[in-house]
């Protein structure tokens, strides 16, 4: 239970509070006939702005923060700031004769929405990375642009409604553009997190925008029905909630670019599927599955085919560029990001985290008196007592040449990766390569973070001074761990 409390802040759970509050008041006012659902709606939708208004200013003055990530959190507090004034706004509007007055405050406050998501930094990455995001993002708009060609678009047009035909439409398909963008390149660091939150956001909007467009283009809304409602403040809640994170994080985190969110990555398949479906319900509705019903389901199940097998090239892909090809264990890259992981997870449930760094003894003898292929065998004889001896979900990793790591994650007590350097420790032993018996031997040097303490290069640091001093012991297998006396005492002279 205490670790659920520290991974959901208090923020959170108040407003999770404060949106169940209302939804109670919604559904009590629809039965005892006082304040009406639109107005609770329209308090709630108030009262959330305000709250989303007063975290992105408050977001917005951080002084860890980019300056670009600056002003996109002030865009971010003109997009709820237009939430706070939408009611004035309509009321403003219809005394003119404006008609559609709801519409154009959605229709601005989608706009300046989707402008807040634009101003994110987001991911760097190479030209072909880029090329790819731009294509799953498209990918996505295509699929969002048939959903609103078979729910608004055509309705809409035939009734010459201009901008709940025009406007809406594509300012709904450039928002979910931009979230695909955002969800697919992933974000600095400092804002990773709170994207999350503003996206869910957008996709509720535009969910309910579809809907909504649906049911009007074929006369099937109702005024202020339920579901609007509980869409409209479901996505400001989440916007909310966005600016909320981003106030919640600390300055000390560790700046950086994360990659996309790994769910996002489907988004393009989830996409394909919808125009599919699409297609099959429209010739459903016409009657006419011969011919089109069937090229619809044959054009899906062709999809699902090629989908599937370009996901198993990018998992292949994604695999060796994180995998040491000799040995077949974790590479650098991968043993970076996993402890970061590691570690950050560790902060947030209140366990330990640790790294052995391994040295194998006496190898370059090996390659000079047995040559390369045998040195190689000897790797990959190690790489197999490191699987043996590290137990799930621990990661063994090569970090290149001869020198090995392990990432061990999620301990109760730093006695457990003590555990593990002992195991190895004693699988060390000769090993018979070629018809040729060779002494096997490492020095092993242990580092244990408490939760939150270390970062990953400091604990990789220590664990790199535990090694060197088990290595006073070669060529025995001998396995150390960080005292504060390896650290070099640095001599101060005066000038």
């Amino acid at each position: 239970m205490r670790t659920w409390m520290h991974r959901v802040p208090v923020a959170h759970l108040a407003l999770g509070a404060l949106y169940a509050v209302m939804l109670v008041l919604a559904a009590a006012s629809s039965r005892t006939g006082g304040l009406r659902t639109v107005d609770v709606a329209e308090i709630a939708r108030a009262l959330f702005g305000l709250i989303g208004l007063a975290a992105a200013v408050w977001a917005a003055g951080s002084r860890d923060l980019a300056p670009r990530a600056h002003r996109a959190w002030l865009a971010v507090a003109v997009s709820f700031a237009v939430l706070v004034v939408s009611p004035a706004l309509r009321v403003g509007l219809k005394a003119v004769g404006i008609v559609g007055a709801d519409d154009v405050t959605h229709v601005t406050f989608v706009l300046s929405l989707l402008v807040a998501l634009q101003m994110f930094p987001v991911g760097r990455t190479n030209r072909r990375e880029r090329w790819k995001t731009a294509i799953d993002a498209l990918t996505v708009l295509v699929g969002g642009t048939m959903v609103l060609w078979y729910t608004s678009f055509g309705a809409y047009a035939e009734r010459d409604v201009l901008i709940s035909a025009g406007l809406l439409p594509l300012a709904d398909l450039a928002l979910l553009f931009s979230v695909a963008r955002v969800l697919l390149r992933g974000a600095d660091d400092s804002a990773q997190r709170p994207l999350r939150w503003l996206a869910a956001g957008a996709m509720v909007l535009f969910a309910g925008d579809a809907v909504h467009g649906y049911l009007d283009g074929h006369d099937g809304l109702q005024p202020h029905a339920p579901w609007q409602f509980l869409c409209w403040i479901s996505a400001d809640v989440l916007l909310a909630a966005g600016a909320v994170q981003q106030c919640l994080r600390t300055a000390r985190q560790a700046p950086g670019w994360r990659r996309g969110v790994p769910v996002a990555r489907f988004l393009p398949y989830a996409a394909v599927a919808v125009a599919h479906a699409l297609m099959l319900v429209a010739a459903l509705e016409e009657g006419t599955f011969f011919p089109w019903g069937g090229l619809a389901l044959g054009g899906a199940a062709l999809s699902v085919l090629v989908l599937s097998r370009q996901t198993l090239v990018q998992r292949e892909s994604d695999e060796q560029a994180v995998t040491d090809h000799l040995t077949g264990l974790a590479n650098r890259s991968r043993f970076r990001a996993t402890d970061s992981r590691s570690l950050a997870r560790a902060a947030r449930t209140g366990r330990h985290s640790a790294v052995l760094v391994i040295d194998m003894n006496g190898f370059k003898e090996v390659n000079d008196t047995l040559g390369h292929k045998s040195g190689d065998l000897v790797l990959v004889e190690f790489a197999e007592v490191l699987r043996r001896c590290v137990p799930s979900p621990g990661l063994p990793c090569r970090l290149g040449g001869d020198e090995f790591a392990v990432v061990l994650p999620d301990l109760d007590h730093p006695s457990q990766a003590y555990e593990v350097a002992g195991r190895i420790a004693a699988e060390m032993g000769p090993v018979v390569v070629d018809g040729k018996l060779i002494a096997m031997a490492a020095s092993i040097g242990v580092a244990v973070s408490a939760p939150g303490e270390l970062t990953h290069d400091e604990i990789v640091h220590r664990a790199d001074l535990a090694m060197y001093r088990a290595k006073k012991f070669a060529p025995q297998t001998r396995w150390a761990t960080w005292q504060e006396s390896f650290e070099p005492v640095v001599e101060l002279h005066a000038a």
